[in-house]
């Protein structure tokens, strides 16, 4: 019987971490559903390495930041729907690191935490 407990409490670490896995995943690439123009400096030097790489002309520029920027906005409007849920999720595998790690870990985590959520709100441009 205890083993079966074992197994079970198994199970839902690694459905939650699985999950926090997928959240990261879908917040990742929210992140970059941002328009042109609010790009930090690391995305914009991405988009002119790929146009550099592809030796397109100006107007083939303007045509690329035209589709990914569109096609920000597309994810964006998917994304926004199913945030909570993803927050719910990413929540609650939080709480589940936190509660197994010593009160110098905690700590150590809520700062890792805090520096994750500084480090978005600056990507973000908040």
């Amino acid at each position: 019987m205890s083993g079966t407990i074992e197994r079970t409490k198994a199970q839902a670490i690694f459905f939650l971490l699985g999950a926090v896995l997928v959240g990261g995943a879908l917040g990742f690439t929210a992140n970059r559903a941002m328009t042109h123009r609010d790009l930090p400096k690391d995305q914009k030097s991405a988009r002119d390495q790929l146009a550099d790489r592809l030796e397109l002309d100006t107007a083939q520029r303007n045509m690329l930041d035209s589709v990914l920027d569109h096609r920000n906005e597309q994810m964006k409007a998917v994304l926004a729907p199913v945030r909570p849920q993803l927050d719910s999720v990413r929540f609650a595998a939080r709480a589940v690191i936190r509660a197994r790690l010593s009160s110098g870990q905690q700590a150590l985590w809520d700062q890792v935490l805090r520096e994750m959520a500084r480090d978005s709100a600056r990507s973000n441009g908040r």
